[in-house]
């Protein structure tokens, strides 16, 4: 799929609702831009796991993530190395 858009007065871009549908990208999802030189840019949606489903914690000697249905690390790692090619 390809599509043109024009940039808003402040550079911002508008993702097709086709692609946002595809993807389910919402307010909260993560898009990384990288700039492969001559003009290429490239998007990448970065949504593995709901947002909801992801429990952040904090103490004084550590900190991590609790994913509410049992994902494990080495799920969540094949997962990004995927969206990293």
């Amino acid at each position: 799929m390809t599509t043109t858009v024009m940039p808003s007065v402040k550079g911002q871009i508008t993702l097709p609702p086709a692609i946002r549908k595809k993807y389910d990208v919402s307010k909260e999802t993560p898009i990384v831009i990288e700039d492969k030189g001559n003009g290429v840019v490239t998007l990448k949606i970065m949504k593995i796991v709901e947002h909801d489903l992801i429990e952040e914690y904090e103490n004084d000697k550590e900190f991590g993530l609790i994913f509410k249905k049992g994902i494990s690390a080495k799920a969540l790692m094949k997962a990004i190395k995927k969206i990293d090619g």
